[in-house]
């Protein structure tokens, strides 16, 4: 009797045994496809682009050597004089709103459209359906800031009804 209890027990351990390798091994391929499965995935995710610098960020100059300095988040004027103006909310009197957008042509020449002479000069510059721009509100008057190409931007200053341009280089 003691020689069929043997058996039995072993016969049990050896399926306990079985149960928990065969288990064992269904979990693991399991976790390995799964593993498997998320590396695919995250290998077909495009990556995020680098963005773009932006192409306004930089001094410009007039003939005249007048300049400005675009930043992300504002313009500095630089007086002749060497002194330099941060246009913001303090230097604005609370009114200050700065921000870069795309433009269409007529909708650039209407800025100006009080004035039939600058408009026509403002129309022969812009050739293109539409541009970016940097765009400056500021008690002192609007100021839009026109890209033309890397190296060139044509300025819009208006206050109220009364407007002028100005051609800037890159320095």
């Amino acid at each position: 009797m003691s020689d069929r209890i043997r058996a039995y027990t072993e016969g049990i351990e050896t399926r306990k045994v079985q149960s928990v390798s065969s288990g064992f091994r269904r979990r693991s391929r399991l976790i390995a496809a799964i593993s498997i499965l998320a590396a695919m995935a995250a290998a077909c995710a495009a990556p995020e682009p680098p963005s773009a610098p932006n192409p306004f960020i930089g001094t410009w100059a007039t003939p005249e050597n007048d300049s400005i300095t675009i930043r992300q988040n504002t313009i500095v004027q630089h007086q002749a004089d060497g002194g330099s103006t941060v246009l913001d909310q303090n230097a604005c009197g609370g009114v200050f709103r700065f921000g870069y957008d795309v433009k269409s042509r007529q909708a650039l020449t209407a800025l100006i459209s009080g004035q039939a002479d600058l408009r026509r000069k403002l129309s022969e510059l812009l050739v293109k359906p539409s541009y970016p721009v940097a765009e400056l509100e500021c008690d002192r008057g609007d100021q839009t800031y026109v890209l033309l190409n890397d190296r060139q931007l044509v300025a819009i200053y208006r206050d109220g009804e009364i407007g002028a341009i100005d051609r800037l280089t890159r320095r």
